[in-house]
């Protein structure tokens, strides 16, 4: 036996202006139009509502006289939205039913749609009298303040119904949708979970149970809901959508990727999903994708979060042609973006076009002032060393946000540079108020401590900064410091081991390592620090000599200066400065053979300085004979 779909394709065709026509004579139509609103309520029970509708709409033209399966039709094409399908059924209503009830109620829904608002509000107001409590006139009425946004009337109309009429088989999806937004979520879910009694097979109340369930932070039910929607209809993307989105916030991302792909490929002019896809692919590293991504973003109106993730983007792709063309176009589409001009003034600065990048930041400004644009600003001005310029800057951002760590943090830089550390001191308090936890705050802390002279209370931070953060170099770097000056070298040794295993190459942490060896007198070990610092910078291996003498020198460990001088001139024996300081040295360690042989050796590559030491040599002589 065929099959009742091969059946129902026997009896009737589709016309051009989309209405279902029947093909057979049509006697006995009566019983054959319940068979197929039989099968059109199967499809219904399932969400199915275009094959309802197509269905119900046949079972029409089978008895043109039955007026239940006008009604039926009528009340799908509501629940499905079918503006359409209901204006053309409407409209081939006889005059002596279209004014009977429930058809009255029902036009009224097919007016509101039309935007014929004051007509359709019309007629419900008439009915209200002698149908209050009318089924359908309460649907009617709930879906016309549903369209209309007036979620508290539509919500009390559809309460009024299911509470008189809990049987009544439509609308629970758009109850629910009304509702959650009226802030009723949990009553919304008992809506949905009465329909499913009877439809347990309908993908669409899965969906707005998940949506219920996301509103009450309750995720895993969410996620179950959601789930259920897509085993029932695997192509239902508005689900993807919402199933991404969530495992996106819990950090799925895997999962997130795979659901968010499905929504966009579907729904590829939905900003939110694109927003979602591209955060994800960012979480994941994967950038180029992300960028590909980006002219979807921007074809609407982008906030400031939108632009910090195209920015970030922008920082790791290959494609920046791509990204900065998406930015100039929505730039072109939405000149009032005051974020699309932050954009602008970021990426301009990058290029190093910083009289273009503060123009672009001005004018963000003056579209809508915020503390981001400020910030930017305040960096291009300190970046020439305009510090007054910037500090009204950082000013400005702070007047408008005081969270802003980041203001409060380089503000706080500033003033160290124009050795102003109480007024440091006083921003990296604010900001450790706000971000107690941050690492390089407290070694901030610790710099402003040590320009006031406080070395304990230096310390102190510069600990709290390791301890949040075992990798915050700037707080090993200047620990190792205050122990050197200490004394306390195996403490200094420690924090600078601690800054090589996690950056090997770390310049700063090689010199003053080969520093603190020299201070010991380990000579072999303070070699290895200083090949490494010449390895990667030779061009400043002279300097490197001789800095770290004069340190030696600073703290009168001449003999430890001597040896370091005299190691320095086997890979500089041409500079002049090596040799000064190494006969100079020499003397205060009273090797005057060294200092003479210096002497001869400075008298052809630097006369005057040869003559200046051999004066002090005589001088030092002079001065020893004579005691």
């Amino acid at each position: 036996m065929a099959s009742p779909g091969k059946l129902l394709q026997r009896f009737f065709r589709r016309g051009n202006d989309g209405a279902v026509y029947f093909v057979l004579d049509s006697t006995g139509g009566e019983e054959k139009c319940a068979q197929v609103l039989d099968r059109a309520a199967h499809h219904w029970r399932r969400g199915e509502y275009e094959e309802a509708i197509e269905l119900a709409e046949a079972a029409t033209k089978l008895d043109p006289t039955s007026e239940v399966a006008v009604q039926i039709l009528l009340c799908y094409a509501i629940e499905a939205e079918q503006r359409e399908v209901l204006e053309r059924i409407i409209q081939r209503l006889p005059e002596h039913v279209e004014r009977q009830m429930p058809f009255i109620a029902l036009h009224a829904v097919q007016l509101a749609w039309s935007g014929e608002q004051e007509k359709a509000l019309h007629i419900v107001e008439s009915l209200s009298t002698r149908h209050a409590q009318d089924p359908y006139y309460l649907f009617a009425t709930a879906e016309i303040f549903r369209y209309f946004e007036k979620w508290e009337y539509a919500a009390r109309q559809f309460r009024a119904l299911y509470k008189s009429n809990s049987d009544f088989p439509y609308g629970h999806i758009h109850a629910a949708q009304v509702l959650v937004s009226s802030g009723a979520t949990e009553e919304a879910i008992n809506i949905l979970e009465l329909r499913l009694r009877s439809q347990p097979r309908h993908a669409e109340l899965y969906h707005w149970l998940g949506i219920c369930y996301e509103m009450l932070n309750q995720s895993g039910k969410a996620l179950q809901c959601y789930r259920e929607a897509l085993s029932i209809r695997p192509d239902h993307h508005l689900t993807h959508a919402r199933i991404g989105a969530l495992e996106r916030r819990l950090g799925h991302y895997a999962s997130a990727l795979h659901h968010l792909r499905i929504a966009h490929a579907n729904l590829p002019s939905d900003r939110n999903v694109a927003g979602d896809l591209i955060a994800v692919l960012v979480q994941l590293q994967q950038w180029d994708d992300a960028a590909r991504l980006v002219p979807s973003l921007m074809q609407g109106d982008p906030t400031f979060a939108d632009i910090e993730v195209v920015l970030a983007i922008l920082d790791n792709t290959a494609h920046h042609a791509q990204v900065y063309h998406a930015i100039e176009q929505a730039r072109h589409l939405f000149p009032q973006n005051p974020w699309l001009w932050y954009a602008e003034g970021i990426i301009l600065f990058r290029r190093k076009q910083f009289d273009e990048a503060k123009d672009a930041l001005k004018r963000s400004i003056e579209l809508s002032p915020s503390s981001h644009a400020y910030l930017a600003l305040g960096r291009i001005y300190a970046k020439f060393g305009e510090k007054d310029l910037a500090i009204e800057q950082y000013n400005a951002a702070l007047m408008l946000d005081k969270t802003n760590v980041a203001a409060w943090q380089e503000r706080c830089l500033l003033r160290l540079d124009l050795h102003q550390p109480e007024q440091a001191l006083a921003d990296i308090e604010h900001a450790l108020r706000i971000a107690p936890n941050v690492a390089q705050l407290h070694y901030l802390r610790g710099r402003c401590f040590l320009e006031l002279g406080d070395e304990q209370a230096a310390l102190d931070s510069l600990m709290r900064a390791v301890h949040l953060d075992s990798t915050c170099i700037d707080a090993w770097l200047l620990s190792s410091q205050i122990w050197r000056q200490r004394g306390d070298y195996a403490q200094a040794i420690y924090a600078l081991k601690q800054i090589l295993t996690a950056m090997p190459d770390d310049i700063a942490a090689h010199m003053a390592m080969a520093e603190t060896q020299l201070a010991l007198g380990r000579m072999s070990a303070a070699s290895q620090h200083i090949q490494r610092v010449r390895q990667a910078h030779p061009e400043q291996g002279e300097q490197l000599y001789l800095q770290l003498g004069k340190s030696l020198e600073t703290r009168n460990l001449y003999n430890r200066a001597l040896e370091l001088y005299e190691e320095a001139l086997t890979y500089y024996p041409t500079s002049a400065d090596i040799r000064f300081r190494y006969g100079y040295v020499a003397l205060k360690c009273g090797a005057f053979q060294i200092c003479l042989r210096q002497i001869e050796e400075l008298a052809g590559l630097d006369p005057i300085r040869a003559a200046t030491l051999r004066d002090v040599c005589a001088a030092f002589r002079q001065s020893r004979a004579e005691r």
